[in-house]
């Protein structure tokens, strides 16, 4: 059973995605992964977008819990802030990179306009629907499971 920590990161009208390309296969996710032995979730949500866009999380608010299909069952999706920043870039060391390099699939974070976020092929159609609501009514104080 796995365990991924993942993060929501909106600037301005823009909100940080993952763009996949597996098997073949299109479609967007959120940025993060899975948990590392003897990480907690927190700390697994750091490393993995320092990794995944050369960010670094500031702060973190868990505002949503989705169970999901193997290998990731449970995952914890943060709203994040990130220090200020020049861009955004798979850091050279990560697995991901590694992954592109070899042509096994492709991971590409960038900003995607609000306005067309409701239109990407999310891999999550749940997660991809409250992340739409909460741009109408804002996002939950409490944890909410998907």
């Amino acid at each position: 059973m796995g365990i991924a920590a993942r993060a929501i990161i909106i600037e301005g009208n823009k909100i940080l995605v993952m763009k996949r390309v597996k098997y073949g296969s299109e479609y967007f996710t959120l940025v993060g992964g899975r948990l590392n032995e003897g990480e907690n979730l927190e700390q697994a949500l750091v490393r993995e977008v320092m990794e995944e866009t050369g960010l670094q999380v500031t702060a973190a608010q868990l505002v949503y819990v989705e169970e999901h299909a193997a290998p990731y069952n449970h995952q914890y999706i943060f709203l994040c802030n990130v220090a200020p920043h020049q861009g955004v870039a798979l850091q050279e060391y990560s697995e991901e990179n590694m992954m592109n390099k070899l042509d096994a699939n492709v991971h590409e974070p960038l900003w995607a306009e609000v306005k067309a976020f409701e239109n990407l092929p999310f891999r999550t159609p749940q997660l991809h629907q409250a992340i739409l609501e909460a741009f109408k009514k804002g996002f939950p104080r409490e944890p909410v499971k998907l």
